[in-house]
């Protein structure tokens, strides 16, 4: 009897053992591979490979090498670094993740500037979505461990064995000699995403309703004061970036989002409102002397023609291109002089469109 409970005592004391050492081992391949890159850039010659923007962006944000960043949305994921690099002399970092809200530009944001390097400068996209959406509302969780600096919070990752497999990815990557893939990082260009069809699919499924609604007179939309105050909490979660790193160029701009996305803004009796928001906000990024400001929005040959997107607002990443080289050529800037009539000229084609013709009948 006494022989059998010292086996047990002996078989649960070597379980323990191995099991804490195949723990460690793991723990200790995570820190050594770091594929999130929440304590160190690469060693031993693996490459940089971001294919999970809500997990590594705030890593990379820390610990990659960059001078330059492109922050935001889908809409700027299909920006290539190498045009930043090779045509304007940056060393860009793409820290980036699709549905973004303004809070999760608040964590990004934090990080980038909690490094000692400067950062000379932060190309991004503001989106209505952004705007009118509470501050605090996420499309993606974020893991809140990898954003803080708090050691113990990391057990999600160094214990976690997807985080384990990514690891020995990156070592076999670096045996392989991998190239990084930086440049195309969260790209999404294939062209069969794109057409009318595509695009007109989602915008079809509540159309009926909202029409209905529209000649009923029952869309009223939301009081304009309170869509300004949601409108400022936004602003709230990026302004003071802007404001405490004055070194930093602020190249923002607002992207083209197709005619279905205006006309809802038509039927939901609230065009005149969203126009007034960015308006609003045109006007409190442009007291930032470090701030330049772009509009893309009024592009009638790119958002009048279906084909060029997916749904709504993603357009076909050639207009990724043309947006960079405008900016790159200081083109379709905003100015506190112009500002008024960009406004004012996109609420005149938004409501006079003959959005029945879009739709064939």
């Amino acid at each position: 009897m006494k022989d059998s409970k010292k086996e047990f005592c002996r078989f649960c004391k070597i379980f323990l053992i191995t099991f804490l050492t195949i723990v460690s081992a793991s723990a200790l391949l995570v820190v050594i591979a770091d594929p999130f890159y929440q304590y160190h850039k690469p060693w031993l010659g693996m490459p940089v490979i971001l294919e999970n923007a809500v997990y590594q962006t705030p890593g990379a944000a820390r610990n990659l090498e960059y001078t330059d960043a492109i922050v935001g949305t889908s809409m700027t994921e299909n920006f290539h670094t190498s045009w930043f690099d090779e045509e304007m002399g940056w060393n860009t970092m793409k820290l980036s993740y699709s549905g973004a809200r303004t809070d999760d530009l608040k964590a990004i944001f934090s990080q980038i500037f909690s490094r000692e390097e400067p950062v000379h400068h932060i190309f991004m996209d503001i989106n209505m979505y952004q705007l009118t959406s509470p501050s605090w509302t996420a499309y993606a969780e974020r893991p809140g461990y990898l954003y803080d600096s708090i050691v113990i919070n990391d057990l999600p990752y160094l214990f976690n064995r997807d985080v384990a497999a990514d690891s020995w990815g990156r070592i076999l990557d670096g045996i392989m000699g991998k190239a990084d893939n930086i440049d195309t990082a969260y790209t999404w260009e294939d062209p069969e995403l794109f057409g009318a069809q595509n695009a007109m699919k989602e915008a079809e499924a509540g159309r009926g309703q909202m029409l209905a609604a529209y000649y009923s007179g029952e869309t009223e939309g939301v009081a304009l004061q309170d869509m300004l105050s949601v409108c400022q909490d936004n602003l709230d979660n990026i302004l003071p970036f802007i404001r405490d790193n004055q070194d930093t160029e602020f190249i923002i701009y607002f992207p083209p989002y197709s005619m279905l996305y205006w006309e809802q803004r038509v039927l939901y009796r609230d065009l005149e409102k969203m126009l007034q928001l960015y308006y609003y906000t045109m006007e409190e990024l442009l007291e930032y002397p470090n701030v330049t400001l772009y509009d893309f929005q009024n592009e009638w040959d790119i958002i009048t023609n279906l084909d060029n997107y997916m749904d709504m607002a993603h357009h076909r990443p050639e207009y990724n291109r043309y947006i960079f080289e405008c900016i790159k050529n200081g083109e379709k800037r905003v100015t506190k002089e112009n500002m008024e009539e960009k406004i004012r000229d996109m609420y005149e084609f938004a409501q006079g469109y003959d959005y029945a013709g879009m739709w064939g009948q």
